[in-house]
């Protein structure tokens, strides 16, 4: 009888494919999957017993930002610790590469806006210098990397709020087919941000032909999440059919504003794969999201120099351009910039203010109330008088939608979160990202077990085999011999999301809500124990996932 590396005995394993769960043994040797049997009946040098618990595929996270904070952090203990073995990174348009000489400062401010960047070296100007760099820092998870709309609109030219040139597209057109040729699995774009927002369609289908010469992936944040959700997504729709590419639409529910629920979206997406679109989505399962009061504002704002954007907003008549520009909407923002526009200042609360801490826990409709003065000033003065460091947690999503994209079988399961931290060495009063600490937990404590929405099966398949499948990664999210060991062990009865605070918020904050999960035990990642009895063992055997 064969000595395995690794057998994790006695559990029931949940296969990744939505099949009932049966007993059995899940040996490993090298980074694959070697065998797997019935219970009790394979032997390891080490052993696990699972004791009942549940063996599954690691979870493959379709949506997530860890393209710099990998570099930073490849403990990935944020993510490793919720059972999640693999990240598609490069999302929302945003890409760390390619990056240009002549417009590396916008990039790098453009990414500033979202993450703490220093640390990393920046020394990669191609998508393929990046990729390497990735695999030299090595790291705790696998990374499938996306290409960035938004990072080739940057490379080629800056920031500009104008239609590219012919030059211009063929420039976008070549360094796109490097990224792909390096071993990007799509392109995606970010359409409610800069630059992306001010490409037209033509643009995208430009660049799309070239994804569908490469029978690569395109995934989008689309151009309006409120009231044109519809429409943006018949607009991804219209690409996908026209350039013959797969699509993916981010983190698809509707944001507040819209006049339809997610249903309405969904029907657009099943009625486009009757007629034989290959187009699917993918949604996180947190209400709330929580950005500098500033990065609410229009676009054309966003990437203004902050000397330059406290002068708009101390000038009475520029204030005036910018209701009208709020109300107009002319480039529909992201989602949570619906709450500005609709006056929901009630649903918009300080987290962080830092000099004026006692702000903490009000709503900017209770401050301008205190104040006698009308919610947007109220809203606009605070930024100008916490000098753009104020953040607020907009609490903008419907959890009625958020169900109902969960029971959908064409939605699978995604974070928006990236890799962060220890959560004990965080303190930093202004960050709030429950998402990178307990997404996946979260959907089998909440939607499975206690207020169910999905069976357990169909819950970890949207986790693992669909996500897996969706991006080419054939050789993961299922346990059967041959195919990668990455595996997740967890107790049901105990799995907790320790990081969610469920709306309303309870103020002030007990912990800040970065804490790691309970009853997710062992992770391994390649065949290696990275969790071991619910501990960190400090390896990294995660690999860069090259589309093939």
């Amino acid at each position: 009888m064969p000595i395995h590396d690794v057998v994790i005995a006695n559990g029931r394993i949940v296969d990744g494919c939505g099949n009932p769960w049966y007993y059995g043994d899940v040996a490993v040797r090298g980074d694959r999957i070697a065998a797997i049997g019935a219970a009790g009946t394979l032997h390891g040098r080490v052993a696990v017993d699972a004791g009942g618990r549940y063996v599954a595929p690691g979870f493959v996270d379709p949506h997530t930002h860890s393209d710099i904070s990998i570099l930073q952090h490849p403990r990935a203990d944020s993510v490793v610790r919720q059972g999640v073995t693999t990240h598609v990174t490069g999302n929302c348009g945003m890409s760390p590469a390619p990056l240009s000489a002549a417009h590396r400062d916008e990039a790098l401010h453009n990414w500033a806006h979202f993450w703490d960047i220093s640390g990393v070296s920046w020394d990669w100007t191609s998508f393929r210098q990046y990729l390497k760099a990735l695999e030299l820092a090595g790291g705790a998870i696998n990374i499938a990397p996306l290409v960035g709309h938004g990072a080739l609109r940057l490379a080629v030219m800056g920031l500009e709020e104008r239609p590219a040139g012919e030059k211009e597209l063929a420039r976008m057109e070549r360094l796109l087919d490097a990224a792909l040729r390096a071993g990007a699995h799509g392109l995606s774009t970010g359409l409610v941000y800069p630059p992306g927002c001010y490409a037209g369609t033509d643009e995208l289908v430009r660049l799309c032909r070239v994804v569908g010469r490469h029978r690569a992936m395109y995934t989008t944040h689309i151009r309006g999440e409120r009231e044109t959700i519809l429409e943006a997504v018949a607009e991804a729709l219209a690409i996908g059919r026209e350039c013959g590419v797969a699509v993916e639409v981010s983190h698809n529910a509707p944001k507040w504003g819209a006049r339809e629920d997610a249903g309405a979206n969904l029907a657009l997406i099943e009625g486009a794969r009757r007629d034989g679109l290959d187009v699917t989505t993918d949604n996180d399962v947190h209400t709330d999201l929580a950005p500098r009061l500033s990065r609410a504002l229009p676009q054309p704002l966003l990437d203004l120099e902050h000397e330059a954007l406290m002068a708009l907003l101390g000038d009475p008549r520029e204030r005036d351009d910018l209701r009208r520009a709020i109300a107009d909407d002319v480039l529909p923002g992201a989602g949570y910039t619906g709450l500005v526009r609709h006056g929901r200042f009630d649903r918009i609360v300080i987290l962080y203010a830092g000099r004026h801490p006692e702000l903490r826990g009000q709503s900017v409709a209770d401050i301008a109330a205190d104040r006698d003065r009308a919610p947007l000033d109220t809203y606009l003065d605070l930024i100008v008088e916490e000098d753009d460091q104020i953040v607020g947690i907009f609490d903008y999503v419907d959890e009625r939608d958020i169900r109902a994209l969960l029971r959908s079988p064409l939605a699978m399961v995604s974070s928006d979160g990236l890799v962060m931290p220890p959560a004990e060495t965080l303190d930093d009063p202004a960050l709030y990202w429950p998402c990178s600490y307990g997404e996946y937990p979260g959907v089998l404590e909440r939607y499975v077990r206690d207020e169910p929405v999905l069976r357990l099966e169909e819950a970890v398949r949207k986790m693992t085999s669909f996500p897996a499948q969706r991006f080419g990664l054939l050789d993961r999210g299922v346990l059967r011999p041959g195919l990668r060991a990455d595996v997740v062990v967890f107790d049901l009865d105990k799995v907790r999301d320790r990081a969610t605070n469920l709306y309303p918020h309870a103020f002030p904050f007990e912990n800040i809500p970065h804490r790691h999960p309970e009853g997710l035990d062992w992770v391994l990642v390649n065949g290696e124990p990275v969790i071991a009895e619910g501990e960190h063992t400090g390896i990294l055997p995660g690999r860069l996932l090259r589309r093939r």
